[in-house]
């Protein structure tokens, strides 16, 4: 998960999010709730003001 701003094009660092996940369903439906609590934290001002956006991807972990 990265946090964005789109007025100065940058990304943060990527976070990994926890627990992991069995299904690709449940990951991208963590992600979803997990940017939804982010953006309301930041708040109106800072999301509208920066045009914050939240990306994720899941992944499937391959074990050796």
């Amino acid at each position: 998960m990265q946090i964005c701003s789109a007025v100065i094009q940058e990304c943060s660092k990527p976070i990994d999010m926890y627990p992991l996940h069995t299904n690709f369903y449940n990951c991208s439906t963590a992600g979803y709730i997990n940017a939804l609590g982010i953006v309301r934290e930041l708040g109106i001002d800072d999301v509208n003001q920066a045009k914050i956006m939240i990306q994720f991807r899941c992944e499937e972990i391959v074990s050796s």
